[in-house]
């Protein structure tokens, strides 16, 4: 979960999008999001890919950290 935690981290600086933005965009609440970071709840199939569509790259890349 720690590279979906950093790819997130550098696309929300990068973008100036808040992590409430980003729960809103997924349906969850902001909450929800940090339990999901945090590794104690898993990301839906439909949210990972919404959450890879929004910071521009694929599923897959969403398990690696990003360089």
């Amino acid at each position: 979960m720690g590279a979906i935690k950093e790819r997130l981290a550098a696309y929300v600086a990068r973008t100036g999008t808040s992590k409430r933005d980003v729960a809103n965009a997924l349906g969850i609440s902001l909450p929800t999001l940090y339990n999901k970071l945090r590794g104690d709840s898993e990301f839906t199939l439909a949210q990972a890919f919404a959450l890879a569509d929004m910071m521009g790259c694929s599923v897959d890349d969403l398990r690696r950290r990003p360089t």
